[in-house]
């Protein structure tokens, strides 16, 4: 008779990692991801998407109010 392993669910699975990258690192990895098969691909894009889009709004307003400043000196 053979023994069936049960694999017991990593404890670290559900922690989570904070990476800082820059838009250009972040749209080389969705790149990368984009050439993977849409069912991987797709969870990964949605996840990077939810996260980036905040701070996406916050640099353009960033950028904008730059922009302001320079027009008006």
């Amino acid at each position: 008779m053979t023994e069936q392993v049960t694999q017991q669910p990593d404890p670290l699975d559900n922690e989570i990692l904070k990476f800082e990258f820059t838009i250009a690192q972040t749209n080389a990895i969705l790149n990368i991801i984009g050439n993977a098969p849409y069912v991987a691909a797709a969870p990964l894009i949605a996840l990077v998407q939810s996260q980036g889009t905040p701070q996406f709004a916050e640099l353009l307003k960033k950028v904008d109010g730059e922009a302001e400043e320079a027009k008006a000196e």
